[in-house]
């Protein structure tokens, strides 16, 4: 028996790593792995490398099948950026691969399916006034208040659906709702938060000057973000949990952090780096329209998962740095 991780990035390969170190047996699903940049994470000889698409819902159950698929880390997505360009990749693979998968270990009898969301779902109820920690259970108007982005919108979709699998046919689901995810690597960043890092740490510097440009890297307010190895101890301790009752979970710091954080965190980091003045904006973290000013509650995470975030901004900084020097 096998558990499935979707998706070789950077937080596929943190959690195939983990469970690798313990001999888990590790089927690693994507559209096109590449051994060499896996490999510089994972180590090969303990996983089993699987080139396939989540929207092929037979594909998928025949690698359930063939592989004994009993528990599932459901981490492949497309992100915001592709979205932009493709927006039908948030229906055909964020919402219908995850549709797919769940009805593949539907069939299987899988014991658990882990989700990844993202806790963007949360941002449109921050215009209205901030008073305490956000829970997993927010409050939200269905219309003025819907999800800022087809990415958004996608993940609640698949979120909806994940919870009614666990209704109707008794799928162990948890959905873990990811702040902005810290981390670089070898492979592709195409995420806000690690172009971010990147930036910052020196990529596209000129004569050790950093300019940042792209309104998407400057916010105001705070924001809660997340390493990336972080977020595969939380999908571990997802995965072992003998129960789930609270079904759905933010995996966060429960600290907000300001531009001017990250900002001393870069230059300890790189302290051979100049950065440019900026004018911050009056938007939230990567346009979205509102600032925060009240972080995340993770007590259901730490009570029922056991987990708590260990890495702070200068870990996360020191930890990238080696993939974002120019």
């Amino acid at each position: 028996m096998a558990t499935l991780i979707t998706g070789a990035g950077l937080i596929g390969c943190h959690t195939a790593a983990l469970l690798a170190a313990r001999r888990d047996p590790v089927v690693l699903l994507d559209l096109h792995p590449d051994p060499a940049l896996i490999g510089s994470m994972v180590p090969l000889d303990r996983v089993t490398l699987q080139a396939g698409d989540v929207r092929d819902r037979g594909a998928m159950l025949e690698l359930f099948r063939q592989h004994h698929i009993k528990a599932v880390v459901h981490t492949a997505a497309a992100l915001s950026m592709a979205i932009r360009t493709t927006p039908t990749l948030a229906a055909d693979v964020n919402f219908g691969g995850t549709v797919n998968l769940l009805e593949a270990a539907r069939q299987v009898g899988a014991r658990r399916f882990v989700l990844a969301s993202s806790t963007t779902l949360y941002y449109p109820i921050f215009h209205r006034p901030q008073l305490a920690p956000v829970p997993e259970d927010f409050a939200f108007h269905a219309v003025s208040e819907r999800p800022a982005s087809l990415y958004a919108a996608s993940k609640m979709a698949a979120e909806f659906f994940a919870q009614h699998y666990a209704d109707q046919f008794g799928l162990s689901v948890g959905i873990l709702r990811y702040s902005a995810v810290l981390g670089l690597w070898r492979g592709p960043n195409n995420s806000v938060p690690g172009r971010l890092l990147a930036t910052l740490l020196g990529q596209g510097a000129r004569d050790g000057l950093v300019a940042m440009l792209d309104p998407l890297l400057l916010w105001s307010g705070g924001d809660d973000f997340i390493d990336a190895r972080d977020v595969a101890v939380a999908n571990v301790a997802a995965l072992d949990a003998p129960a789930l009752p609270g079904r759905v979970y933010t995996i966060g710091s429960g600290k907000l952090a300001l531009f001017e954080d990250f900002l001393a965190a870069a230059r300890a980091a790189r302290p051979d780096l100049r950065y440019t003045d900026v004018a911050l904006p009056g938007t939230g973290f990567a346009g979205f329209a509102h600032q925060r000013t009240q972080p995340f509650d993770v007590s259901r995470a730490q009570s029922e998962l056991g987990f708590t975030a260990r890495h702070d901004l200068a870990s996360s900084f020191l930890a990238a740095r080696p993939f974002a020097v120019s």
